[in-house]
Protein backbone atom coordinates (compact mmCIF):
# COMPACT_ATOMS: atom_id res chain seq x y z
CA UNK A 1 0.00 0.00 0.00
CA UNK A 2 1.19 3.40 -1.26
CA UNK A 3 2.54 5.47 2.23
CA UNK A 4 0.86 9.35 2.40
CA UNK A 5 2.83 11.79 0.43
CA UNK A 6 0.95 14.71 2.55
CA UNK A 7 0.08 13.94 6.49
CA UNK A 8 -2.09 16.79 8.10
CA UNK A 9 -2.88 15.67 12.09
CA UNK A 10 -5.10 17.86 14.24
CA UNK A 11 -4.38 21.30 12.80
CA UNK A 12 -6.01 24.66 14.50
CA UNK A 13 -5.27 27.83 13.14
CA UNK A 14 -6.62 30.67 15.24
CA UNK A 15 -6.47 34.77 13.86
CA UNK A 16 -7.14 37.62 16.08
CA UNK A 17 -9.94 40.01 15.15
CA UNK A 18 -9.85 43.62 16.70
CA UNK A 19 -8.15 44.08 19.87
CA UNK A 20 -9.94 40.71 21.86
CA UNK A 21 -11.74 38.47 19.47
CA UNK A 22 -10.40 35.14 18.17
CA UNK A 23 -11.66 33.51 14.48
CA UNK A 24 -11.08 29.79 15.10
CA UNK A 25 -10.89 28.95 10.94
CA UNK A 26 -9.03 25.47 11.12
CA UNK A 27 -10.48 23.13 14.53
CA UNK A 28 -8.62 20.19 14.35
CA UNK A 29 -8.50 18.83 10.90
CA UNK A 30 -6.61 15.97 9.95
CA UNK A 31 -6.49 13.68 6.24
CA UNK A 32 -3.55 11.81 4.10
CA UNK A 33 -3.12 12.58 0.55
CA UNK A 34 -1.27 9.88 -0.95
CA UNK A 35 1.14 10.31 -4.06
CA UNK A 36 -0.55 10.62 -7.20
CA UNK A 37 -3.37 11.73 -5.83
CA UNK A 38 -5.72 14.78 -6.99
CA UNK A 39 -7.58 15.71 -4.03
CA UNK A 40 -10.50 18.60 -4.41
CA UNK A 41 -11.06 20.56 -0.84
CA UNK A 42 -14.57 22.30 -0.74
CA UNK A 43 -16.88 24.01 1.36
CA UNK A 44 -18.97 27.27 1.66
CA UNK A 45 -17.15 30.86 1.91
CA UNK A 46 -15.44 31.11 5.40
CA UNK A 47 -14.84 27.04 5.35
CA UNK A 48 -11.42 27.51 6.09
CA UNK A 49 -10.50 25.94 3.07
CA UNK A 50 -7.65 28.41 1.37
CA UNK A 51 -5.97 28.69 5.06
CA UNK A 52 -6.06 24.91 5.17
CA UNK A 53 -4.58 25.16 2.04
CA UNK A 54 -1.78 27.88 3.03
CA UNK A 55 -0.79 25.67 6.19
CA UNK A 56 0.23 22.96 3.43
CA UNK A 57 2.31 24.54 1.84
CA UNK A 58 3.72 26.17 4.68
CA UNK A 59 2.60 29.90 3.43
CA UNK A 60 1.43 30.21 7.03
CA UNK A 61 1.95 28.37 10.58
CA UNK A 62 -0.71 26.18 12.14
CA UNK A 63 -1.32 27.53 15.87
CA UNK A 64 -0.64 23.87 16.73
CA UNK A 65 -0.69 20.03 15.02
CA UNK A 66 1.52 18.79 11.80
CA UNK A 67 1.94 18.94 8.79
CA UNK A 68 4.55 15.71 7.00
CA UNK A 69 5.80 15.81 3.22
CA UNK A 70 7.11 12.75 2.56
CA UNK A 71 7.55 11.81 6.13
CA UNK A 72 9.43 15.18 6.82
CA UNK A 73 7.65 17.65 9.35
CA UNK A 74 7.91 20.68 8.12
CA UNK A 75 7.40 22.87 10.24
CA UNK A 76 9.88 21.45 12.75
CA UNK A 77 12.26 23.59 9.71
CA UNK A 78 13.09 27.02 10.46
CA UNK A 79 12.18 29.78 8.29
CA UNK A 80 15.05 29.92 5.79
CA UNK A 81 15.28 26.16 5.64
CA UNK A 82 11.87 26.14 4.96
CA UNK A 83 11.30 28.52 2.07
CA UNK A 84 14.29 26.78 0.51
CA UNK A 85 12.11 23.01 0.96
CA UNK A 86 8.68 24.76 -0.33
CA UNK A 87 10.92 26.39 -3.70
CA UNK A 88 12.08 22.81 -4.00
CA UNK A 89 9.61 20.49 -3.38
CA UNK A 90 5.70 22.26 -3.88
CA UNK A 91 4.59 24.21 -6.61
CA UNK A 92 1.43 26.82 -5.95
CA UNK A 93 -1.06 28.15 -8.46
CA UNK A 94 -3.86 30.50 -7.32
CA UNK A 95 -6.91 32.05 -8.79
CA UNK A 96 -4.90 35.42 -9.79
CA UNK A 97 -2.17 34.11 -11.42
CA UNK A 98 0.17 37.03 -9.68
CA UNK A 99 2.56 36.81 -12.81
CA UNK A 100 5.50 39.47 -12.88
CA UNK A 101 4.08 42.25 -15.32
CA UNK A 102 7.55 43.20 -16.34
CA UNK A 103 8.97 40.18 -17.75
CA UNK A 104 7.98 37.95 -20.00
CA UNK A 105 6.29 34.38 -19.67
CA UNK A 106 9.51 32.70 -20.44
CA UNK A 107 10.87 34.60 -17.74
CA UNK A 108 7.91 34.59 -15.17
CA UNK A 109 8.19 30.37 -15.28
CA UNK A 110 12.13 30.66 -14.95
CA UNK A 111 12.23 32.73 -12.20
CA UNK A 112 11.66 29.89 -9.29
CA UNK A 113 13.92 27.51 -11.30
CA UNK A 114 16.77 30.36 -10.62
CA UNK A 115 16.02 30.84 -7.06
CA UNK A 116 16.49 27.20 -6.84
CA UNK A 117 19.61 27.31 -8.10
CA UNK A 118 19.47 27.07 -11.42
CA UNK A 119 21.92 28.68 -14.24
CA UNK A 120 19.64 31.12 -16.50
CA UNK A 121 20.96 28.26 -19.15
CA UNK A 122 18.72 25.21 -17.68
CA UNK A 123 15.94 27.42 -16.36
CA UNK A 124 15.30 29.03 -19.28
CA UNK A 125 15.42 25.29 -20.71
CA UNK A 126 12.76 24.34 -18.31
CA UNK A 127 10.48 27.02 -18.96
CA UNK A 128 10.39 26.24 -22.95
CA UNK A 129 10.11 22.24 -22.23
CA UNK A 130 6.57 23.33 -19.86
CA UNK A 131 5.44 26.27 -22.56
CA UNK A 132 5.29 24.13 -24.34
CA UNK A 133 3.18 21.32 -22.43
CA UNK A 134 1.12 24.14 -21.67
CA UNK A 135 0.47 24.80 -25.10
CA UNK A 136 1.49 28.72 -25.87
CA UNK A 137 5.38 28.44 -26.48
CA UNK A 138 4.16 31.20 -29.06
CA UNK A 139 3.70 33.33 -26.29
CA UNK A 140 7.25 32.60 -24.84
CA UNK A 141 8.32 36.18 -25.35
CA UNK A 142 4.82 38.46 -24.16
CA UNK A 143 4.38 39.82 -21.13
CA UNK A 144 1.34 39.42 -19.03
CA UNK A 145 -0.55 42.65 -20.40
CA UNK A 146 -0.52 40.74 -23.58
CA UNK A 147 -1.90 37.28 -22.59
CA UNK A 148 -5.37 36.44 -22.41
CA UNK A 149 -6.44 35.10 -19.12
CA UNK A 150 -6.43 31.79 -20.11
CA UNK A 151 -3.26 32.23 -21.43
CA UNK A 152 -1.89 33.76 -18.28
CA UNK A 153 -3.19 30.82 -16.43
CA UNK A 154 -1.05 28.44 -18.21
CA UNK A 155 2.05 30.59 -17.74
CA UNK A 156 0.91 30.39 -13.96
CA UNK A 157 0.73 26.54 -14.17
CA UNK A 158 4.05 26.05 -15.78
CA UNK A 159 5.65 28.08 -13.15
CA UNK A 160 4.24 25.72 -10.42
CA UNK A 161 5.95 22.84 -12.33
CA UNK A 162 8.71 24.36 -13.53
CA UNK A 163 11.02 23.08 -9.89
CA UNK A 164 9.08 19.41 -10.76
CA UNK A 165 7.32 19.80 -7.26
CA UNK A 166 6.22 16.41 -5.55
CA UNK A 167 3.19 18.42 -4.62
CA UNK A 168 0.80 21.25 -6.02
CA UNK A 169 -1.31 23.54 -4.35
CA UNK A 170 -3.92 25.11 -6.25
CA UNK A 171 -6.60 27.51 -4.61
CA UNK A 172 -9.10 28.17 -7.18
CA UNK A 173 -7.12 27.99 -10.30
CA UNK A 174 -10.27 28.70 -13.04
CA UNK A 175 -12.15 30.81 -10.63
CA UNK A 176 -11.41 33.98 -12.74
CA UNK A 177 -12.20 32.02 -15.88
CA UNK A 178 -14.53 31.60 -18.44
CA UNK A 179 -16.13 28.17 -18.75
CA UNK A 180 -14.62 27.38 -21.81
CA UNK A 181 -10.67 28.38 -20.58
CA UNK A 182 -11.91 26.83 -17.21
CA UNK A 183 -12.32 23.48 -18.82
CA UNK A 184 -9.54 23.56 -21.12
CA UNK A 185 -7.06 24.52 -17.43
CA UNK A 186 -9.19 21.46 -15.60
CA UNK A 187 -8.01 18.94 -18.77
CA UNK A 188 -4.47 19.93 -18.39
CA UNK A 189 -4.24 19.45 -14.49
CA UNK A 190 -5.70 15.96 -15.41
CA UNK A 191 -3.03 15.21 -17.52
CA UNK A 192 -0.41 16.74 -15.95
CA UNK A 193 -1.01 14.31 -12.68
CA UNK A 194 -1.65 11.83 -15.17
CA UNK A 195 1.40 11.59 -17.14
CA UNK A 196 3.54 12.82 -14.55
CA UNK A 197 2.24 11.30 -11.53
CA UNK A 198 2.26 14.67 -9.67
CA UNK A 199 0.32 15.18 -6.57
CA UNK A 200 -2.59 17.85 -6.82
CA UNK A 201 -5.00 19.44 -3.66
CA UNK A 202 -7.50 22.01 -5.03
CA UNK A 203 -9.25 24.10 -3.49
CA UNK A 204 -12.19 25.03 -5.49
CA UNK A 205 -16.03 26.00 -5.78
CA UNK A 206 -16.27 24.55 -9.50
CA UNK A 207 -18.31 21.13 -9.05
CA UNK A 208 -17.22 19.61 -12.22
CA UNK A 209 -13.63 19.74 -11.16
CA UNK A 210 -14.27 18.70 -7.61
CA UNK A 211 -16.53 15.55 -9.14
CA UNK A 212 -12.94 14.81 -11.46
CA UNK A 213 -10.89 14.66 -8.22
CA UNK A 214 -9.80 11.06 -7.08
CA UNK A 215 -10.99 12.16 -3.62
CA UNK A 216 -13.00 15.28 -2.56
CA UNK A 217 -12.38 16.54 1.10
CA UNK A 218 -15.46 18.11 2.57
CA UNK A 219 -14.59 21.53 5.08
CA UNK A 220 -17.25 22.76 7.49
CA UNK A 221 -16.32 25.71 10.28
CA UNK A 222 -12.90 24.58 10.17
CA UNK A 223 -13.70 21.38 10.83
CA UNK A 224 -13.29 17.78 7.87
CA UNK A 225 -16.84 16.87 7.69
CA UNK A 226 -15.61 14.15 5.58
CA UNK A 227 -13.28 12.32 2.49
CA UNK A 228 -15.68 10.95 -0.41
Amino acid sequence: MKQPIVQVHDVYKTYATGATGRLEVLRGTSFDVLPGEVVAIVGASGAGKSTLLHVIGALDRPDSGSVLLDGEDIFAMDDHRLAAFRNRNMGFVFQFHHLLPEFSARENIAIPAMIGGASLTEAERRADTLLDIVKVSHRADARPSELSGGEQQRIAVARALVNNPRLVLADEPSGNLDEDNAAMLHELLWSLARDNGQTFVIVTHDGDLAARADATLRLHEGKLLGRV
